[in-house]
């Protein structure tokens, strides 16, 4: 009885803590500003190189690199909607400057390009 209560408050905080830190994430790109990432061609490759792994990632870099593979996968089907509208910036951006990279970008965390039709829908239209 007393190892059943233990497992249940260990799973208890572990839950918590998994989802401060999800909340944590969620909450940060909401105002993240994807402008001043498209409008610096350094800055902009060195994102591209971080999620490519062709190169060092910043801090949020790696976060932007954790959270892509669910964001193509799934059309950012999780995102609220300020996060729609800066991950469909980041992306047009990305293609905008260079479509090879952005097939590039594409063909590695969607290579079966099972979602590729739902997330072009997602960039053409924004949902």
């Amino acid at each position: 009885m007393n190892n059943w209560f233990l497992y249940v408050c260990a799973l208890t905080v572990v839950a918590s803590c998994a989802a401060q830190q999800y909340q944590q994430f969620v909450n940060k790109y909401d105002n993240f500003n994807a402008d001043s990432i498209i409008q610096n061609e350094r800055i902009l490759l060195a994102y591209y190189k971080c999620v490519m792994d062709k190169g060092p990632c910043t801090k949020d870099g790696k976060n932007f690199k954790r959270a892509l593979p669910e964001t193509l996968t799934t059309a950012c089907g999780r995102c609220t909607s300020k996060q729609k509208a800066v991950v469909r910036k980041l992306l047009l951006g990305i293609k905008s400057k260079s479509e090879p990279r952005f097939i590039e970008l594409l063909d590695k965390y969607d290579p079966t390009q099972a979602n590729r039709a739902a997330l072009y829908s997602f960039l053409v239209n924004g949902v």
